[in-house]
């Protein structure tokens, strides 16, 4: 395993989070606590027994995770998933981790969707794995071109990798186009991976209904399908490292315990004992439901943004997730996000991510002038910080002073 690419993404929002007062750089709903989860459960006496940790055995728990922690995880996909379907992981992060140790191999060559999540890059990169670009397009709406796919794919093709719904634009796959990427992938025996850490939080487009999207997992007549998520962005804890891994494919699921036994052996305990609380019936539908209309009021005020400052910025308005790729075309930016990032830290105080720093490959500049903004907060702060932004490019139409990068 060669040296790690730097993680620019988090190196960004944990060295500058301190410094902010408003931190929109981020993508994970806010925390909740135990009592957060009591008056959310629609049976808090129920809830209250099951946090009830005093009698837990602080044992390595079960080689796959606990069962009734998988059959909750299992609930949340079509009928074809079962426990037996489900490894736990630690956090998605370790979920990846573990899939890409499990399968891939130095000189594979692999296809990722671009712009994404750096560690989906980095990864494959570090083991030694070729790798393809299967490009967004934004002139498309960040859709792809399945026939870019087909055009990418060669002998030592051993994988496609997606991140659905989309970091950092917003956007996701949906149910026709799954199966097209599938179809690609059945014509060449490939694995196909998806990092779902952002389902089930579908918003939908302006006025309709949350969208009905299938998982990659949940497809009939190709099983070769991993998929991977966790307790963070949508669910709110981020702190109960609980992550999963899901396939119907029996020998990845080996490989995938195999490795599993190597690293992690087990998660925690409680940590289990929480994740299963969150995810039940009782306390599922309501947290789900909190951060769905964050999104949507947090998704108006933010087009009402970029509409009255449409001379700097424009953006395609995501349909699922927590974040928006908005560009900023005008003196603001001036096409370097990360100085403009910078200048609206050190005025105003507000953190967001610079696109061409925290999305490039390592040595590119792809994405100029792109900043992601996390959407699922608390309305009232959105609304707060939105206003300092509003300001801080009326400070520069005006010809306001710039300042030094940090």
């Amino acid at each position: 395993m060669a040296q790690l690419a730097p993680f620019h993404l988090a190196n960004w929002i944990e060295g500058n989070k301190d410094k902010a007062k408003y931190v929109l750089g981020g993508s994970a709903a806010p925390s909740i606590s135990p009592d957060d989860l009591l008056s959310l459960s629609t049976d808090p006496a129920a809830t209250e027994r099951a946090l009830h940790f005093r009698s837990i055995k602080m044992n390595n728990g079960s080689r796959q995770g606990a069962k009734e922690l998988r059959t909750q995880i299992a609930s949340m996909y079509n009928e074809d998933i079962s426990a037996a379907n489900v490894v736990t992981a630690t956090g998605t992060t370790g979920a990846n981790l573990t899939v890409f140790q499990s399968l891939l191999r130095a000189g594979d060559h692999v296809v990722c969707q671009y712009p994404t999540y750096p560690q989906l890059l980095g990864l494959p990169e570090s083991f030694g794995c070729d790798i393809s670009y299967w490009k967004l397009d934004p002139a498309r709406g960040w859709q792809p071109s399945i026939d870019e796919l087909r055009g990418l794919i060669r002998p030592a093709t051993k994988m496609i990798i997606l991140n659905n719904p989309s970091n950092p634009t917003g956007v996701h796959l949906d149910g026709t186009l799954q199966r097209q990427i599938l179809d690609v992938a059945r014509d060449h025996n490939l694995v196909v991976f998806a990092d779902e850490i952002f389902r089930p939080l579908f918003h939908g487009p302006p006025g309709g209904a949350s969208a009905s999207v299938p998982s990659l997992v949940e497809h009939n007549g190709y099983s070769r399908v991993v998929v991977t998520s966790s307790m963070s962005k949508v669910w709110g804890m981020s702190g109960v490292r609980i992550g999963w891994i899901v396939s119907r494919d029996r020998d990845i699921l080996d490989l995938v315990l195999n490795t599993r036994q190597y690293t992690v052996m087990s998660t925690g305990v409680i940590d289990e004992v929480v994740a299963t609380e969150v995810l039940s019936p009782r306390c599922r539908p309501q947290i789900l439901q909190r951060h769905l209309d964050y999104a949507r009021k947090n998704l108006a005020l933010l087009e009402a943004f970029v509409k009255k400052n449409s001379d700097m910025c424009s953006w395609t308005r995501p349909t699922a997730g927590a974040i928006a790729f908005v560009k900023f075309s005008h003196p603001p930016a001036a096409d370097d996000d990360v100085e403009f990032c910078s200048q609206l830290l050190a005025e105003d105080g507000v953190l967001v991510s610079p696109g061409s720093l925290c999305f490039s490959t390592d040595g590119q500049r792809d994405f100029p002038g792109y900043v992601r903004v996390h959407f699922t907060v608390a309305p009232e702060y959105m609304e707060e910080a939105l206003g300092v932004v509003d300001g801080f490019l009326a400070k520069r139409r005006k010809g306001g002073t710039v300042t030094s990068r940090l």
